[in-house]
C-alpha cells in the first residue's frame, strides 16, 4: 500500500475552522428567517480566544476572526438578528494581541479572565437566545467546560469543543490527564438536553488524533453529521469519522476509547472486565 504523504498542522486546522463557521453560520441563518426557535438574539461565547492572529494569509483562520465576520456580516434579513460575541483569554500578553486586533469592534466584548466557571449567565443569555459556545483549550488544566456551563445552555445553544487528542498527540500524556478529558466528554453527554444530540468527530489516521465534540439540536443533527463527513473528506486526505451519541452510541463510545486509551490500556481494561 502506498504511504500517504505526511500532513502538517496547518492542514488540520481548516476542518476545525469549517466546523466553527458552519455551526455559527447555521444558527445565524436560521434566526434570520424568523422560523427558528431562537428569538433573534445570537451570542458567541469563545472561552479560549487566543490572540486572533491569522495564518497563511487567511483572514478567517482564528476563532475571533470568524466570530467577527459572522456577527458583522450583512445579508438578506440580517436586520432581524442581534449579534454579539464575548471572548475570554486568560494570558495577559495573548490578550493584548487579541485586544489590538478586535478591541475596537462594538459587537465584541473582550475579557482578560480565566473562563473556567463561566456560564451563559455571564453573557446575559436569556432562555430564547441562540448561543454558540466554543472551547479550544491547550490542556486539561485549562479546560473551562464545567457541569454548570452545560446546565446553563439555552434550548438553542450550539457547542463545539476541541478534545485533548489534538494537542501534540494525547497518547503522550499521562493516563490521568487523558481520563480528565474523557470525564468532561461523558459529563457533557450525561447533561445533554433531551432536544440535543452530540457528535464525536475525528480525523482518520492522524498521528495526533485531532478530534472534536459538537452539540446540535436533534432537528439539525443528521444533516450536520453528513455534511461534516463530506467536508472532512475534502479537507483531510484520510477523511473523517463522525458518530452521533443518540443514533450510534456504541460507535460513539468506541471512538472515545480509541482516542483516549492506548491499545495496551484498552486490552488490559477489557481483560479486567472479563475477569470481574
Amino acid at each position: 500500500m502506498q504511504k500517504l504523504p505526511s500532513v502538517g498542522k496547518s492542514s488540520r486546522t481548516p476542518y476545525k475552522h469549517w466546523l466553527y463557521k458552519s455551526m455559527l453560520g447555521k444558527m445565524i441563518g436560521a434566526a434570520s428567517t424568523g422560523k427558528s426557535p431562537c428569538n433573534g438574539t445570537i451570542k458567541v461565547l469563545d472561552m479560549c480566544a487566543g490572540d486572533g492572529v491569522e495564518t497563511n494569509g487567511n483572514e478567517l483562520s482564528s476563532s475571533p476572526a470568524i466570530a467577527c465576520h459572522h456577527i458583522t456580516s450583512v445579508f438578506h434579513n440580517s436586520h432581524r438578528v442581534q449579534r454579539s460575541a464575548f471572548l475570554y483569554e486568560r494570558e495577559l500578553l495573548t490578550f493584548e494581541k487579541l485586544h489590538n486586533r478586535f478591541g475596537s469592534k462594538e459587537q465584541m466584548t473582550l475579557r482578560n479572565l480565566d473562563s473556567k466557571g463561566v456560564t451563559t449567565a455571564h453573557i446575559d443569555a436569556r432562555p430564547g437566545d441562540g448561543v454558540f459556545v466554543y472551547a479550544d483549550p491547550n490542556s486539561v488544566s485549562t479546560l473551562p467546560v464545567t457541569e454548570e456551563l452545560i446546565e446553563s445552555f439555552t434550548d438553542t445553544t450550539l457547542f463545539l469543543m476541541t478534545l485533548g487528542c489534538n494537542v501534540g498527540g494525547v497518547k503522550r500524556l499521562g493516563v490521568n490527564e487523558r481520563v480528565g478529558w474523557m470525564d468532561v466528554v461523558m459529563m457533557t453527554v450525561k447533561n445533554m438536553k433531551p432536544w440535543h444530540d452530540i457528535h464525536i468527530l475525528s480525523l482518520n489516521r492522524d498521528d495526533s488524533q485531532w478530534a472534536y465534540l459538537a452539540a446540535w439540536p436533534r432537528k439539525w443533527s443528521d444533516d450536520f453529521l453528513e455534511s461534516s463527513i463530506r467536508k472532512g473528506n475534502q479537507l483531510w486526505p484520510n477523511g473523517v469519522s463522525a458518530f452521533s451519541v443518540r443514533n450510534q452510541e456504541r460507535q460513539f463510545r468506541s471512538k472515545i476509547e480509541e482516542l483516549f486509551y492506548t491499545q495496551k490500556e484498552l486490552s488490559e481494561r477489557n481483560q479486567q472486565l472479563l475477569l470481574s
